[in-house]
């Protein structure tokens, strides 16, 4: 494979890899040393003559949520950082609530399963389609709905736990 189709590869996909990172980790430098890593593997693969034998967008995406989970098995469990774009003009008391409601939700995000977290960034973050996200995860359209639909289910549950306590 020429420089040039690698850098159209790279142009291509590295920005919904680096969202999808993002989404999963909370942390920007992370989420870019993540999407960086998934193309230094695509690079190595090809050199070995492993090239993806699977869509080149799924190979990516799996490789990234290989190297999300590997962050979170090497990276002790601590709270994400918070975003620190909030809305003007809010009090001091809504900046705070929402602050709160932002980290309960990051915090019930982290308590799914893996499968269903790739699923979720996948969906919302990346914005990709029920289809794109099992051609990406290597799973069945009915699979993807399944894992979508009880990661929601089961964030509501925790988020209406949590409000009542």
């Amino acid at each position: 494979m020429d420089s040039r189709a690698l850098g159209q590869i790279h142009d291509r996909y590295y920005p919904e890899i680096y969202r999808f990172a993002l989404y999963r980790t909370s942390a920007p430098e992370t989420a870019a040393d993540i999407a960086s890593e998934v193309f230094l593997r695509l690079l190595d693969a090809l050199h070995a003559g492993r090239a993806p034998q699977t869509t080149l967008r799924g190979w990516l995406f799996g490789v990234a949520s290989h190297l999300v989970a590997d962050h979170f098995r090497r990276t002790p469990r601590e709270s994400a950082p918070l975003e620190e774009s909030l809305m003007a003009n809010a009090s001091p008391a809504a900046e705070a609530e929402e602050r709160v409601r932002k980290g309960q939700v990051q915090a019930a995000i982290r308590r799914l399963t893996p499968e269903q977290q790739e699923v979720l960034a996948l969906r919302f973050a990346d914005g990709f389609s029920v289809e794109q996200t099992a051609e990406a995860t290597g799973k069945s359209v009915t699979a993807v709905k399944s894992l979508q639909f009880r990661a929601l289910d089961t964030l509501r549950k925790w988020l209406v736990e949590m409000e009542n306590d």
